[in-house]
């Protein structure tokens, strides 16, 4: 009898336990990866991977990331185990993860396939637009067995996205130079996710065409395209920026004094926060066209 009731408890709680069938999804690489079971203990192997785990809510699976993972400051409690280009590979034996998921355009790919060979699944993670990091955050869900809630923050971010392109569809084009880094003079192409935000605040990236997805410069190129307003960030520019491009008051960006600076992090890591760069980005726009006198 004792034996009916344990098994008749153990029947109950199988009823009980929410249904989860493998599954199996195609990472930003081409790669299939199947889980049998929702994923618990992750590695995480770049900051923007560990933010967006946090904003589905699976923060508390990560068991190990990388340095600069700061954000939110949750993050700066879980354990480092290497950077995003040298991982500590005894340390993510010791951890024993059920899902690594790595960063396709800076991880070691020596060190993912070392990874794959000793039977770890991985799955990388490469977004380089907003409809990216939605289907990223999706599949996060998938992999973990948070859909409900990773679609809700992924559905959150399209119609974000999707407001700010009704709002600036038909406002006055801007020349702009985003100044990536100052030496040697570096920007962004159209594949990076900068770009979008550009596009998306009515702007026009004067090297958006260029092959290489971080182009070198030359001062005479930027001169050539006159740009009307020239970006930075708080992390890649120099504290005098600004100054250094007083040698050359034909540009109108300089004659105007239309410099911004952007909040770093927001402007690069493909999360949740690139939308906040996004909106700071098109604030920064609207008032150089209300100085330029675009919006009479």
């Amino acid at each position: 009898m004792y034996c009916k009731y344990i098994l008749l408890q153990l029947f109950c709680l199988v009823l009980a336990m929410p249904a989860w069938a493998s599954v199996t999804v195609t990472d930003n690489a081409g790669r299939s990866l199947t889980l049998e079971a929702p994923a618990r203990r992750i590695l995480a192997l770049a900051p923007h991977i560990t933010e967006n785990l946090f904003s589905i809510g699976a923060g508390e699976r990560i068991l190990g990331t990388v340095d600069y993972s700061d954000y939110p400051p949750a993050a700066l409690d879980i354990p480092r185990i290497g950077s995003f280009d040298q991982l500590n590979l005894e340390q993510v034996l010791a951890l024993e993860p059920d899902l690594v998921i790595a960063w396709s355009g800076g991880n070691s790919p020596a060190q993912l396939d070392r990874l794959r060979q000793l039977g770890m699944r991985v799955f990388e993670s490469d977004p380089h637009s907003f409809a990216a990091i939605a289907a990223n955050l999706r599949i996060y869900g998938q992999l973990t067995g948070l859909e409900e809630a990773s679609n809700q923050v992924a559905s959150n971010l399209e119609q974000r996205v999707e407001a700010l392109r009704i709002r600036y569809q038909g406002a006055a084009s801007l020349r702009v130079f985003y100044q990536l880094w100052h030496e040697p003079l570096m920007t962004i192409n159209r594949t990076l996710l900068v770009d979008q935000m550009l596009r998306l605040c009515g702007a026009q990236n004067p090297f958006a065409d260029r092959p290489e997805p971080v182009p070198q410069l030359s001062i005479e190129s930027v001169l050539a395209v006159r740009p009307q307003v020239i970006l930075g960030t708080t992390e890649e520019v120099p504290d005098d920026w600004i100054e250094r491009w007083q040698r050359w008051p034909e540009l109108p960006a300089v004659r105007q004094h239309l410099f911004y600076q952007l909040n770093a992090d927001w402007m690069h890591r493909a999360t949740l926060r690139a939308l906040s760069g996004a909106e700071q980005l098109c604030t920064y726009l609207d008032d150089a066209r209300r100085r330029l006198g675009l919006n009479e």
